[in-house]
């Protein structure tokens, strides 16, 4: 089999096929609206055509009054004049109205989709790329998209039924002027594609570093107190200033480019209405059109290329506009990690809460080392299991594996003996609840980020679980109680707080299985007290798997479930393993300090 190359023709024929596919997908986008797109072609029709007439009646009439015979005719030319600037405001409106409406309608269709996606490929896609990298490409490059959906499609189509029409009344003039326009349409329609392939490539560095720029400032914002504290301030901002700089060079470049087809451009259009001028007073000399035509024909050279300027025009961020559709594009071809195949699976019955590990193995990647080898425990309905090791063992592996964040490579995750890659996932998140150690709220009232956890839940529904969480005091004693927005994250509070929030979440959601991954760790030891004997009151009746240090949490466990390097090494409570000798007893006695945390 003949092997592929990579030879700048075959790129070039690579580039040419994307950048196919990327207008057919563009058009099709607006399939949808068609009837609105109808509307923007007619109106942007319209409107050249009444410009055109406009300025061809106005060199007529100034023709007519040199001869001396505009008086007889000038009601009816003024009129059609009026008509004509009438009709090119109305148009002008009307291709406005028309085809922003089609782009914003496609925009938001785009928006749509892409969060739709990339909530299906997380949290494997945030894994692999950049928040800013994610937030350019939700709304930036979306954003771009818009030259083309309102400013090229249907502009290309107008220019070329103007163009066609042109050169039929110019053909009736004389047909070396059409002959003449045909030229150097051609030559104004080819000036993009000239620059075609630097255009693109440009395009593509200017949304990388766009990208690469937003994240690093987004990365600084969110670091900003790491950075105080550190002492890496200055040095940060040099790293920013240089990702400033790094866009400043690509986006002037890419500038520079289109200056140089928009002079080649206007080049071209110049030489044209100079060379008509001096070829059709030739043809007046000779008697070959009449006088009152020659600035009919000189003004009309002026307006001819108006429909392909613009165009061409917009055809200059052509390259901005592909790169962004390709990168769009990336992640909507990009496979779902986990893939929610059976949406009417096996969901019925009752939920006890009995989880299953048989024999799991996993890898983040293919080409690294499993984190996970053949695990195999058992939590069953209604158990406190805790999961134990040090840093790297797989604890938290686990806990992403039962929220189908990732599937197993090999082996099987059960609840009730239901193979949970059967389960669709709405109905695994319904029976599920996860606490995590690092807790995120929305920038609404804490009333709202709690009621997250049960959006129908009546106002004392949500107290009841901030009083069970043992939240409610520091509620209350915020300045406008449950009513107070948290901020960007939950900034305006404490880490112990914000872990008390995402409990009460829970408590109010009252899953089946409730998962805490360090869910108390940033609580200090009473807190940690209370929000235990809270879980126990509370969901009692649940099955619980968590991830715990903290030696006063591992003990309240039912059960534990030692791990290392990726495997379970023992299984017992807490009062069996330490009398054993074994990995259990070895961690506890060498890697905790006086305070019980595991260092």
């Amino acid at each position: 089999m003949k092997q592929e190359t990579h030879s700048p023709a075959n790129n070039a024929r690579i580039a040419g096929g994307q950048r196919l596919q990327n207008v057919l997908r563009l058009v099709m986008s607006m399939k949808p609206y068609s009837l609105e797109m109808t509307g923007t072609i007619v109106s942007t029709f319209l409107k050249h055509l009444a410009n055109i007439a406009a300025a061809g009646l106005v060199a007529y009439m100034a023709a007519l009054a040199m001869e001396g015979r505009l008086r007889e005719r000038f009601g009816l030319l003024f009129g059609w004049l009026c008509a004509c600037l009438i009709l090119k405001a109305l148009m002008y409106y009307g291709e406005m109205w028309f085809g922003h409406d089609v782009a914003y309608r496609v925009l938001k269709d785009f928006r749509i989709r892409l969060y739709d996606k990339v909530q299906e490929l997380s949290p494997a896609f945030l894994l692999e790329k950049h928040s800013g990298q994610i937030g350019a490409t939700l709304m930036g490059d979306v954003e771009i998209l818009e030259w083309f959906l309102a400013h090229t499609f249907g502009s290309a189509i107008v220019a070329g039924l103007v163009t066609a029409l042109l050169l039929a009344a110019l053909t009736w003039i004389h047909g070396a002027l059409s002959m003449l326009m045909l030229v150097f349409a051609v030559l104004v329609s080819a000036t993009p594609f000239i620059f075609q392939k630097r255009a693109d490539a440009q395009g593509r560095e200017v949304r990388e570093k766009l990208a690469y720029a937003n994240g690093v400032t987004i990365e600084g914002l969110h670091g900003l107190r790491d950075l105080l504290t550190l002492n890496y301030l200055e040095r940060y901002k040099e790293k920013n200033r240089q990702a400033m700089q790094d866009l400043y060079r690509s986006q002037i470049g890419y500038s520079r480019r289109q200056g140089t087809e928009t002079m080649l451009m206007q080049f071209c259009v110049g030489s044209f209405t100079v060379i008509v001028m001096g070829l059709a007073a030739v043809f007046v000399s000779q008697g070959l059109i009449p006088f009152s035509v020659y600035p009919v024909v000189v003004m009309l050279s002026a307006l001819l290329f108006s429909p392909l300027i613009e165009v061409c025009g917009v055809a200059r961020n052509l390259g901005l506009v592909f790169a962004a559709a390709n990168r769009l594009q990336m992640v909507f071809d990009t496979p779902p990690v986990v893939q929610d195949e059976d949406s009417t699976g096996d969901a019925g019955g009752p939920i006890k809460g009995t989880i299953n590990f048989e024999q799991v193995s996993f890898s983040y990647r293919p080409e690294l080392a499993p984190v996970l080898q053949e695990v195999n425990f058992e939590v069953k309905s209604g158990e406190t299991v805790a999961l134990v090791g040090p840093s790297g063992a797989g604890k938290s592996t686990c806990v992403n594996l039962l929220l189908r964040y990732w599937d197993p490579q090999s082996g099987c995750i059960r609840i009730d003996g239901r193979d949970i890659r059967r389960l669709p996932l709405k109905n695994l998140h319904d029976m599920s609840c996860a606490v995590l150690q690092d807790v995120y709220l929305f920038n609404i009232p804490v009333r709202e980020n709690i009621r997250l956890g049960n959006g129908d839940a009546e106002d004392e529904a949500v107290i009841a679980a901030a009083k069970a969480a043992y939240a409610h005091d520091f509620i209350v004693a915020l300045p406008k109680g449950y009513d107070t927005v948290t901020g960007e994250r939950g900034i305006r509070l404490s880490g112990g707080q914000r872990q008390r929030v995402a409990i009460a979440r829970a408590i109010l959601k009252n899953a089946p299985v409730l998962i805490l991954d360090e869910a108390v760790a940033n609580l200090d030891t009473e807190s940690e007290r209370y929000i235990r004997l809270a879980l126990k009151e509370q969901l009692a009746h649940r099955t619980i798997l968590m991830v715990a240090h903290r030696l006063s949490t591992i003990m309240s466990a039912d059960k534990l479930i030692v791990m290392n390097e990726g495997r379970v090494v023992q299984t017992g409570s807490h009062g069996t393993l330490i009398k054993e000798e074994g990995f259990y007893q070895d961690l506890v006695s060498g890697q905790f300090d006086t305070a019980g945390m595991l260092i």
